[in-house]
């Protein structure tokens, strides 16, 4: 329901956007490359809510940011980037802050059990991180010379196009009921209902949901325009500091001290980054 949504909202705005910009057609190279950062960008996060089903959060969360930000990085340097001493610390103190940050300490058996390491559960944190890096390479393929509202709008379109595909999916899996009744439970609907939420109350956080991935993306494909890729994915990839925070800020959630040193280390990495 929720990722219906925000891709929705997301690609009815950046729709509105391009037409209003006026921008011309994009190469096919780069329309290519968008369409590419579309399908890898949905799949990690596929196998990461997927994760999250399987409890396994704990051991997904460090490991996919730390392989969606550091595949990115090993590609750039190989291509010819050259941070100075400086970066390379700030690159290794953000990612090292991505990690802890990230990473379950103590607290109930379940949130031990989802810390635990299980080999089968390895191509799930693969699929996962290496959707993530994918996404971030593929857009940094896709915005080249004047091509910036093309790109993230075909980013949209095969989000939406595949999210879709999910559902009709999963409804026809179902086998029982009616139409709409299958279409309903692969939407998650009945949770919806059931958890006393209405749709009309929730449109505001779903345009703001929307609304925070479309722009997203865009400031990152302006921060990778402004400087090197490696810096821009690294300083993307310090998403879940924000997000600590702000529950910290807005839910009174107690950061542990593990989270407090990725808080610290994460501050600590901006100005080596510059």
């Amino acid at each position: 329901m929720a990722m219906l949504a925000s891709q929705g909202i997301g690609f009815v705005i950046t729709t509105l956007i391009l037409i209003a910009s006026g921008e011309p057609i994009a190469t096919t190279e780069s329309l290519v490359w968008a369409a590419f950062a579309g399908l890898s960008g949905i799949a990690g996060l596929a196998f990461f809510y997927y994760a999250l089903s399987r409890g396994t959060m704990g051991l997904v969360a460090p490991l996919a940011a730390l392989i969606g930000a550091g595949l990115p990085v090993l590609l750039a340097i190989v291509e010819g980037e050259s941070p100075d001493a400086l970066r390379w610390a700030g690159i290794a103190v953000a990612l090292i802050a991505v990690v802890l940050i990230s990473v379950p300490t103590g607290g109930d058996s379940a949130e031990r059990a989802a810390a635990r390491l299980d080999v089968r559960e390895l191509p799930i944190v693969l699929l996962s991180g290496l959707g993530f890096a994918g996404f971030f390479i593929a857009i940094d393929r896709a915005s080249t010379g004047d091509a910036l509202w093309w790109p993230l709008a075909t980013v949209r379109v095969v989000g939406i196009t595949l999210v879709i595909a999910a559902i009709a999916f999963f409804a026809w899996r179902r086998g029982r009921g009616s139409a709409s009744e299958r279409l309903g439970g692969a939407i998650g609907l009945d949770r919806f209902r059931s958890s006393g939420h209405t749709l009309i109350g929730t449109l505001p956080l779903f345009i703001v949901a929307g609304a925070g991935d479309m722009g997203g993306n865009f400031f990152f494909v302006l921060a990778r325009d402004a400087d090197a890729l490696s810096v821009a994915v690294v300083l993307a990839s310090l998403y879940p500091i924000v997000t600590t925070i702000l529950a910290a800020i807005f839910l009174h959630e107690r950061l542990r001290p593990l989270q407090i040193v990725g808080v610290a280390l994460a501050a600590l990495s901006v100005p080596l980054l510059r």
